[in-house]
């Protein structure tokens, strides 16, 4: 049928009108048709099934019913223009274009609504574990819904894409070319995103936790598909990529169940060994009757005679995980222990070192100068010939003429 037999009104209009609303008929009816299969859609389909799960005791009905609103308004398009091409008479190549358009609208719907449904369903660990007996960790579920809506969108494409009359097999291995450089250049993004994958997996730390690694000491802060935020104790944030935290050691102090207090008193030489007997014996008391210290792991012993001090090891558990308190622990067993040394009287060594100069006779180690030097002070100290030995010399006597005159 024709548009002018369906518009007797256009015979006796200009040939220029005519065409025009004929070009412009079509979209109107397509839109009318859109209207009112809407408002079907709505006060016929969609009121009643509101009423039905309204009455139900879950909400997950309801939630499936908004969320395939959309898909099936998308719907109400593409039978829209079925009807379109049902009622006028098109060109072939426009009929089959208009086909074409109108099924893949509707296959686009169909898997637009899986993924608005998956929106509502999601992954939930306690169905998944029913389902397939694995457990999947909370941390996971955002990363794994992601890839099952990717999954889903990159299916629905392709069909799309055949419905179009593409040559999907040719597409597809030019995605692959195109998506072999891609990866090659974003290979550092990946490998992120398969650590972050691992971190969840494994759990090696979670969000809160005190972690020591080579690069950088901190709380965790958050964990993000491609790096983790690290605050350092000066408050600096650290931003470290995924990679590098599954292939480095992670110490993850947050778990310790106990902690180790290890420490070595040196006392000094003047100590007795009485005095070190008594000492040793009365730490170790102490430490067996605090509480918080696991009795079992206390080991004290006197263990060496160092170069400047008496060593005395002193190793224990101590059943405290946080930090602090553990801290405060340590600060009272170690005054406890200032405590006993003082009241035993003994001191507490520090380095240092003993010089002993002795004593010795000079000529056993004189030089050949000194030698020299001394047998020179000696030959200036012997007397001249003829010269008087006494300690005041008297004067020659005087000539006899001199003496007369």
């Amino acid at each position: 049928m024709g548009q002018i037999d369906l518009l007797p009104l256009l015979e006796g209009q200009p040939r220029f009108i005519q065409q025009l609303i004929i070009d412009i008929f079509p979209f109107v009816v397509a839109l009318l048709i859109i209207v009112l299969l809407r408002w079907l859609l709505t006060a016929i389909l969609l009121r009643p099934l509101r009423y039905i799960v309204g009455r139900s005791a879950s909400d997950l009905d309801d939630r499936l019913l908004e969320a395939s609103i959309s898909p099936l308004r998308l719907a109400v398009v593409g039978l829209s223009l079925f009807l379109v091409v049902e009622i006028f008479a098109f060109d072939i190549e426009i009929e089959a274009l208009a086909r074409t358009v109108a099924r893949a609208v509707l296959v686009a719907a169909v898997f637009y609504a899986f993924v608005r449904w998956f929106d509502v369903v999601s992954l939930q660990p306690e169905i998944f574990r029913r389902l397939t007996g694995w457990t999947i960790p909370e941390r996971l579920l955002p990363f794994l819904n992601t890839v099952v809506k990717f999954l889903i969108l990159a299916i629905g494409a392709i069909f799309v894409l055949q419905e179009l009359e593409f040559d999907v097999a040719a597409l597809i291995a030019s995605l692959g070319v195109i998506g072999l450089g891609i990866s090659l250049a974003s290979q550092d993004t990946v490998s992120n995103m398969f650590g972050f994958a691992a971190i969840v997996s494994d759990n090696p730390f979670k969000v809160g936790d005190f972690i020591t690694t080579p690069a950088v000491t901190g709380i965790v802060e958050s964990v993000g598909v491609r790096s983790t935020r690290i605050r350092q104790l000066d408050q600096a944030l650290v931003t470290v990529p995924n990679n590098l935290l599954t292939n480095e050691a992670v110490l993850n102090r947050s778990r310790l169940e106990k902690r180790r207090l290890d420490a070595t008193l040196t006392f000094t030489y003047s100590t007795s060994s009485d005095q070190l007997r008594a000492v040793v014996s009365e730490v170790r008391d102490l430490l067996l009757n605090t509480a918080d210290i696991d009795p079992e792991s206390v080991i004290v012993h006197f263990v060496a005679f160092n170069s400047s001090s008496l060593d005395v090891r002193i190793i224990c558990q101590v059943l405290l995980s946080d930090w602090q308190e553990f801290i405060a622990l340590q600060e009272n067993v170690f005054l406890q222990i200032m405590g006993i040394v003082e009241a035993l009287g003994i001191d507490f060594a520090f380095p240092s070192r003993s010089i002993y100069i002795e004593s010795m006779p000079a000529t056993e180690f004189a030089t050949d100068d000194q030698i020299g030097r001394t047998a020179q002070t000696r030959a200036d100290a012997q007397p001249a010939p003829g010269a008087s030995l006494s300690p005041n010399p008297e004067p020659p006597p005087a000539a006899a003429g001199s003496a007369e005159s």
